[in-house]
Order: structure tokens, then sequence, then C-alpha cells
């Protein structure tokens, strides 16, 4: 046989046994904890030791193994800023004990698989941004003594197998979205309100909030350590619903009687108020010669009051008196004053001149404005008995001035120089003066 081929030969096995060696040197903790690196994002690059050529995984950055057959013991590497999600190949770990992955930024749900490690102790998971709840199975890990997975987006119901959790002495859940009654039973009626703070759907003795049943009436919440205890909350919860469910129909029959009478109540109302309304409208019908004008819109009364107030007034309430009529001060009952003006219908056109009259003034908004109708006939009305002498055109003349000063319309109103200028035309001398020469405001 040739030398050289044996010799070539003999370094193709060397070669290819060196490098088949490498990963059958890989423990399958290794292999899990190089699965769990993959759905990792390392952005600080603080895994870049956990190599596949490895012999043994105990010297990589956060792992510690245990002396006697090299598994994996613990986790640790809070800190690290690393994202992604946690692989649920962490439960091929089964000889984990901490899981330390606080203050990073991992996302997603915490994996069923985690409860296969059945040698957990400590479990910290807080301050990321892990959704989803906790799995229902996570009494498996019975020797749990620590469980720290507060300030996270966990929601739903806390799963009643942690109080199951015998040896479990630090419990934080706070900070989260975790909704529902609290399981009053085992380790965890042992915690108390700062395990869940934090928590504003939780319900239950530890955070002193009483819980409610579907239709808003708080229940009695069972605390049971013990299946005969467990039953016997069982019955009395049982109990618990059969008077809710009374108390509710008791009190929908109330409900239902109560309406009953208010819509009777109301239908009488309604009955008498059409009765009054019938006798009113019959009093206002009986007299003919009866006819009520208002301006500004309608009074805020209601008819029956308007007649009352009407029938009753006297000498008492008369406020002056005028050519068609006498004006009277009439007060309502809830001390509303108006001014009633009783038309003398005996004189031709008394209704239409008042009519005309309240026209004009219901157009009129100034509030400190008087609506004067001068007539010839009516002039010694307007002039007080003590001032005599005064010459009734002159006093014409300024009730003029006035009436366009106090004019609706501030665009019609005239200057104060034009009123000057129109008084010692009108009142004061035939020769107007110069020495108004004001452009001031308008009156």
């Amino acid at each position: 046989m040739n030398p050289g081929l044996l010799i070539w030969a003999f370094s193709s096995l060397f070669t290819a046994a060196l490098f088949s060696s490498a990963p059958l040197a890989l423990t399958p903790d290794a292999v899990a904890l190089l699965e769990f690196k993959s759905t990792l994002n390392d952005t600080k690059n603080a895994l870049s030791n956990w190599q596949a050529l490895d012999v043994s995984p105990c010297k990589w950055t956060g792992i510690s193994c245990h002396p006697d057959d090299q598994r994996v013991q613990s986790i640790n590497l809070p800190y690290m800023q690393l994202g992604g999600i946690l692989s649920p190949s962490i439960g091929k770990l089964s000889r984990l004990q901490r899981l330390a992955l606080h203050q990073n930024s991992l996302h997603g749900i915490i994996p069923d698989e985690i409860t296969n490690c059945t040698d957990m102790r400590a479990l910290y998971l807080r301050a990321n941004y892990l959704q989803g709840g906790i799995p229902s199975s996570i009494g498996n890990l019975s020797r749990l003594t620590i469980m720290d997975l507060s300030s996270n987006s966990l929601k739903g119901a806390i799963p009643p197998s942690i109080g199951g959790l015998s040896r479990l002495h630090h419990l934080n859940l706070s900070t989260n979205f975790f909704s529902g009654e609290i399981p009053d039973i085992g380790v965890l009626s042992t915690f108390g309100r700062s395990s869940f703070i934090g928590n504003l759907d939780l319900c239950g003795r530890q955070v002193e909030m009483p819980c409610r049943t579907a239709m808003g009436f708080p229940v009695v919440l069972p605390h049971a350590t013990s299946d005969e205890e467990s039953t016997t909350a069982k019955e009395s919860s049982h109990y618990m619903k059969g008077v809710v469910i009374g108390a509710m129909s008791t009190m929908g029959l109330a409900l239902v009687i109560l309406l009953a009478f208010l819509w009777v109540c109301l239908l009488a109302r309604k009955e008498r108020a059409a009765k009054k309304y019938t006798e009113v409208k019959k009093q206002v019908d009986s007299e003919p010669s009866t006819k009520l004008i208002t301006f500004h819109g309608d009074m805020p009364y209601p008819s029956c009051e308007i007649i009352e107030k009407l029938e009753s007034l006297d000498d008492e309430a008369v406020v002056g008196s005028g050519g068609f009529g006498t004006v009277y001060r009439m007060v309502m009952n809830d001390c509303g004053t108006f001014a009633v003006k009783r038309i003398d219908r005996s004189r031709e056109g008394s209704d239409q001149v008042f009519e005309r009259e309240l026209e004009i003034l219901g157009s009129i908004k100034h509030i400190n404005l008087m609506n004067t109708l001068l007539r010839e006939n009516q002039l010694d009305n307007v002039l007080d008995e003590r001032c005599t002498g005064a010459d009734p055109e002159t006093v014409e003349a300024v009730l003029d001035i006035a009436a366009r000063c106090t004019d609706g319309n501030p665009d019609e109103r005239p200057s104060m120089n034009q009123v000057m200028q129109f008084l010692e035309q009108e009142v004061m001398s035939p020769c107007p003066s110069d020495f108004y020469e004001s452009h001031s405001d308008y009156c």
C-alpha cells in the first residue's frame, strides 16, 4: 500500500474528528441556552461569549452551574438592556433555581414551559414589558420562595394555584393590569396590599376592596385554607347567590310598581291640568268684551293666574290714568311686577290706538326710553301743574329734541353741536351762536 495514501487518510480522519467534536461537546443545557439567546435582542453584545464551541456553558456571562453535574443552576442577566422574548426553551433547564432578568426590555408572554423548571427558587422578571397572564400551572413550582413580576403589562386573573406555593414568602405583582378577585386561599391569604398595589381592577380582602357581582352588589369574599373550609365557602357562595337573586327579584318588582304608580300620577296630573284649562277657557270665553294684549312676547304665567290677578285689581293698584283708560300695578305670585292698562272702550278707536301704542313700545330696546305721544289736547298732562307760564311750542320743541336724542337707531341721533344749534334756533334766540363748534359724540 502506498504510504502517502495512508498518511492522507489518517489526516482526513483526524480533521473530521476535530471539527465534529465541538457540537458533540454541547450539553443539553448549553443547547437550551443558545436557543434562549436566539430570541433575545442583545444590543450591548453582553452575551458575546455564549459560543457553540465551548465545552461547558458554566463560564458564560450570567450563568452559574451546579458543581456536581455542571447543570445550569442560575441565569443572572439584570440591567443588560436585553430585548426580545422569553424562549420556551427555558423549560428545558430542569435544574434551574434562579432566573433573574429584571430591569430589561423583554416583551411577549411568560411561556408556560417555565413551569417545567420545578427546581426554581427565585423568579425575577420585574420592570420589563411582559404581556399576557401568569401561567395557570405556576403552582408546579412548588419550591418557589420569591416571585417578582411587578412593573410589567401583565393582565388577567391571578391564578389560584399560587395559593398552593407553601414556601413562597415574597410575592410582588404590583403595577400591572391584573383584574378580578384575588383568591383568598393558601399562601395568597398571607400577602397584603403592597403585593398587589397598582392593579386598579383587582378586588378582594388583600387590597381592602370588596368585589361586586354582575349586578353591582358587594359580596362576601370566602376565606378558605383547607378542603373543608373550601367546601363551606362554596356552600356560602351558593347561599349568597340565592340571596342576591331574591333581592334583585324583589327590587325589580318594586321598581315596576313604582313606575306604574308614577304613570298613574302623571295621567291624573294631566287630567287635572286639562280640566283647569277648560275652566279658564270658559271664563275667558264668557267675557267676549275682554281682550288681553302684551308686547315682547307672551307673559310667562298660566292664564288662570293672569285672570285671577286682573280680577283682583282695585283702586289701590292705580298708578295713573289717561285719555283711553287707567294703568294698574299688577304683582304676580313670584313678585314679578307688570303695568296693566284697562282701556275705556266707550271711546271710538281706543282699541286700535292702544294696540298701535303697544306695537311701538314692543319695538323699543333701550332700557331707559319712554315712548311719549304728544297730542295738542294732552300737552297739559305732560307739564307739571306748578310750572306756569311755559310756552307750549317751546315745550314741544324740547320734547322733540329729546325724542331724537333717544332714537332706537344710534345713527339717527344728532350730535351735540346739532342739538345746540337746534336749541338756539327753536328755543333760545333767532340768531345762532358761533360759540359751539364742537364735534363731540352723539347724545
